[in-house]
C-alpha cells in the first residue's frame, strides 16, 4: 500500500520513466542472455518488431513523416542507434551491473547537454546530488577488474549518445506526435546495423528467434514511456531516475547470472536512493 501511494502521487513524467526503466531492465537481461548472439544483430531484430508496430501507429493516425523537423527526428535515431548498439555491446562484454551503471552517466550527459542544446537549466542546488548519483553508481560498479579501459570507453561514448538522443526529444516537445520520435529510431538504425551486421551474421534457432522478438515488443513499451516522459518533463526533473535502473542490474545479475554483490554495490544502492530524491526534490522547484 505505501509503494502505491508513492506511485500514485509522483508527476507523469516520473511514472513513464519509471516504467520505462523496468521494461529496459528486462531488455538488459534479455541481452545478456543471449550472449551468443552479435549485439549488432540484437538491435536488427529489436528494431523490426518496434519499426513495424511504430509504422502502424504512424499511419493510423495519419501522421506525416516527413516534415520540417525531420533533422531532429532523424538525428535522434541516429544518437540512439549508436548508444543502443554500444550498449548492448558493453552488456554482453561486462557484468550487467557494470554496463548499465556505465550508461547511466548519461543523465550527467542529459542535464548538461540540455543546456545549450534546449536551454534547460537544472537547478543549483540538483548539481551535488546529481554528482553524487555518479559516485552512487561508481560504488555500485566497484573496483571491477573485469572491465577493460576499451569496453569502459565504449560505454562512456553510448552515455554521452544516449544523453544527446534524450535531449533530441526534449527539442521536439509540441512539435511532433510522440509516435513520430518512436518510428524514427528504427527507421534509422536498421539501415544502420546492416553493414556491421552481415560479416558476423549468426543464424537464431527457434528459441533465440522468439525471444529477439519478446525483446523488440518490450522495447515498444520501453520507447514509449521514455519518449512520453521527456516529452512532459525537463530532463533534469527525470532522467536522474535512470540511475535506479543500476539497482535493478544489481538484482537481475544476482539473481540470474551469477554475478556477485560486496558492500560498495550495497553502499552505492543507498547513495543512488538519496540522490533520486533529493534531485527530484529541487528538481521539481526548478
Amino acid at each position: 500500500m505505501l509503494v502505491w501511494h508513492m506511485f500514485s502521487n509522483i508527476s507523469p513524467g516520473v511514472k513513464h520513466i519509471l516504467i520505462a526503466g523496468l521494461f529496459f531492465s528486462l531488455i538488459n537481461a534479455g541481452v545478456k542472455l543471449y550472449s551468443h548472439i552479435p549485439a549488432i544483430e540484437i538491435v536488427f531484430f529489436r528494431s523490426i518488431v518496434t519499426f513495424f508496430i511504430s509504422f502502424y501507429m504512424v499511419k493510423k493516425l495519419k501522421i506525416k513523416i516527413i516534415n520540417k523537423h525531420f533533422k531532429n527526428l532523424f538525428l535522434r535515431g541516429l544518437c540512439g542507434a549508436i548508444a543502443l548498439t554500444l550498449y548492448f555491446y558493453t552488456i554482453q562484454k561486462m557484468p550487467l551491473a557494470t554496463a548499465v551503471t556505465i550508461l547511466y552517466l548519461a543523465p550527467i550527459f542529459t542535464i548538461i547537454l540540455a543546456i545549450p542544446m534546449v536551454g534547460e537549466y537544472p537547478n543549483k542546488k540538483q548539481w551535488p546530488f546529481l554528482f553524487l548519483g555518479f559516485l552512487g553508481a561508481a560504488l555500485l560498479k566497484g573496483t571491477d577488474i573485469r572491465v577493460s579501459f576499451t569496453h569502459f570507453f565504449m560505454g562512456l561514448i553510448a552515455a554521452l549518445f544516449a544523453g544527446l538522443a534524450y535531449n533530441f526529444i526534449r527539442t521536439l516537445k509540441g512539435k511532433v506526435d510522440h509516435n513520430l520520435i518512436i518510428f524514427f529510431f528504427p527507421m534509422v538504425t536498421l539501415p544502420f546495423c546492416i553493414p556491421m551486421m552481415i560479416p558476423i551474421w549468426v543464424t537464431p534457432n527457434l528459441n533465440d528467434f522468439l525471444g529477439l522478438v519478446t525483446l523488440g515488443v518490450l522495447t515498444q513499451f520501453a520507447q514509449v514511456h521514455m519518449t512520453k516522459a521527456y516529452l512532459l518533463e525537463k530532463a533534469s526533473n527525470i532522467s536522474h531516475f535512470s540511475y535506479l535502473t543500476s539497482g535493478y542490474a544489481l538484482v537481475m545479475g544476482l539473481l540470474f547470472f551469477n554475478e556477485g554483490v560486496n558492500l560498495l554495490s550495497v553502499i552505492g544502492l543507498i547513495v543512488i536512493v538519496i540522490s533520486v530524491y533529493y534531485t527530484s526534490k529541487f528538481g521539481s522547484k526548478a
